[in-house]
């Protein structure tokens, strides 16, 4: 199991009424380099250019901007970042992929979110198309993005043919050679595909590496994972599988559980029901069924059920391995302040649990 942090790009991650409701840069650059000092495996960053935890009109980070700073700044923690295919094109993906990873020295990750706000789009000038469109412009950026990194032979023969050596015959001819474009194919990312629809699922299976997923029961869940892993082996492929989670953490269950209800008790309920109005006219799926409480946390993070006890967090992340859970994407109230004791008494004592048995 890896574990990563949710960088805060929108500000606090609750729907309430005391959450900050805007982003601190350096908070999130302070998070990052705690986060690898810890151990914690990766760092995510969303793309929005509207803030969808706390309404339009209030700011939102750049998560590209952002994770340049981090890569900058850091040495070894893993950095996923999110992109809208449509709001940038492949080719400026493939060129910020390239320059960002020679930054950080290390591979990178991203995240495909086809996006749900329709605002968000033609505020950005692109063409809000329905559920099956934006799955279909996302196919097309995939395919542009690899073809960019990985591109065909040039078998381009100039009108003289003076020099076959720069311009090969056939694909054949032992010269022959790909265009490069001058992109580093070491920059190519693992592809993270995030969704529930049927859509997503074969996206991820094709082209994808992980598919990341909300929060939701284990039932659910399980059946998610078994038909995404169903569809990869049609490509004799198999997909890693991430989870969001919201984690509340405490040396007690009633102490876990009392936060919560206070959670609850300050829930925003003019914004969750104007996101629930934006979510309702997208045609996402993963936000379809969900009610006012489970709005209050942005991804339905509480659904996986870190909620409780140290004990009993670190007694339910064998149970979300075992439902087919590869990662787990953590979002906490302060992760300076949360982060930290984690990482003590869930993390490692199952890392320490893990080495032990594998020595026996």
């Amino acid at each position: 199991m890896q574990f990563g942090i949710w960088l805060p790009v929108y500000g606090g991650w609750l729907r309430t009424s005391e959450q900050p409701t805007t982003p601190d840069i350096a908070s999130c650059l302070a998070i990052a380099q705690q986060a690898e000092a810890l151990g914690f495996d990766f760092l995510y960053a969303s793309e929005n250019l509207l803030n969808c935890i706390h309404g339009p009109q209030e700011s939102v980070a750049d998560a590209w901007s952002l994770l340049a700073a981090i890569a900058a700044t850091t040495s070894k923690v893993g950095l996923c970042g999110a992109v809208k295919p449509g709001f940038r094109s492949p080719f400026l993906v493939a060129r910020m992929l390239d320059t960002l990873t020679k930054v950080a020295d290390r591979p990178l990750a991203l995240n495909i979110v086809c996006g749900w706000w329709k605002e968000e789009f033609e505020l950005s000038g692109v063409d809000w198309l329905d559920h099956d469109g934006r799955y279909d412009r996302a196919a097309d950026f995939l395919r542009s993005l690899n073809g960019l990194f990985q591109p065909p032979l040039d078998l381009t023969l100039p009108a003289d043919r003076e020099d076959p050596a720069v311009f090969p015959r056939g694909p054949d001819d032992p010269t022959a050679r790909a265009p490069s474009y001058g992109l580093d194919q070491a920059a190519l990312p693992d592809i993270w595909i995030a969704g529930h629809s049927r859509r997503a699922m074969q996206m991820a299976a094709e082209w994808g590496h992980c598919l990341f997923l909300n929060g939701m029961p284990d039932d659910q869940l399980a059946r998610h994972v078994e038909a995404a892993q169903q569809e990869a082996n049609r490509w004799g492929r198999r997909l890693s599988i991430a989870a969001n989670a919201y984690v509340i953490a405490t040396e007690s269950s009633a102490q876990a559980k009392e936060h919560w209800r206070q959670v609850l008790a300050r829930r925003n309920s003019s914004t969750i029901e104007f996101f629930r109005t934006v979510i309702a006219n997208s045609g996402a799926a993963a936000w379809a069924e969900l009610d006012q409480e489970q709005m209050v946390d942005s991804n339905a993070g509480v659904e996986l059920g870190l909620v409780g006890s140290f004990d009993e967090v670190r007694a339910r992340i064998p149970e979300l391995a075992a439902l087919g859970v590869d990662r787990i994407v953590c979002q906490f109230d302060d992760p300076m302040r949360d982060a930290g004791p984690f990482m003590k008494r869930v993390i490692r004592p199952l890392a320490g649990a893990a080495s032990m048995a594998a020595v026996a």
